[in-house]
């Protein structure tokens, strides 16, 4: 899903700008909520600290970009542990699998609660876009 976000702008992969924001819910910083930048061929990731300041690991491509957030609340009791293959990406698919067992037999799975609403945190039906300057930007702000 985040193909070319290795190439960093490097020699195979397409230029990048530095960028940079806050991200704000009801005036109120958003903290560790993942914010995505993506163009045609490029998809970029940065995370909110606790002013809700985020930067762009990679940088993103000039030019517009869609963009979506996300933050995730993990049930209770639940830890997530990569170490141990357990990442939260397989919390999902496990929850998802759960929710389709046909026979109903199989075990319950809560998945993780997305805690922005859908219509900035799906990919595919997020309203918010930005224009990334080429020269990059440090002040990629969003107010949800």
């Amino acid at each position: 899903m985040l193909s070319g976000c290795g190439s960093g702008g490097g020699s195979d992969g397409p230029k990048t700008a530095r960028v940079s924001g806050t991200v704000t819910v009801q005036g109120k910083p958003l903290e560790g909520a993942s914010v995505y930048f993506m163009s045609e061929k490029f998809s970029a990731f940065g995370k909110t600290n606790a002013e809700g300041h985020y930067e762009l690991v990679q940088g993103a491509v000039p030019g517009d970009n869609k963009v979506y957030i996300s933050k995730l609340e993990l049930p209770p009791g639940v830890k997530l542990d990569p170490e141990a293959g357990i990442d939260l990406e397989q919390l999902k698919a496990a929850a998802a699998g759960a929710e389709n067992d046909p026979s109903g037999k199989g075990p319950k799975i809560q998945g993780p609660k997305e805690l922005v609403p859908e219509e900035f945190s799906n990919p595919q039906k997020s309203k918010l876009t930005f224009p990334v300057p080429a020269g990059g930007t440090t002040s990629a702000d969003f107010r949800l």
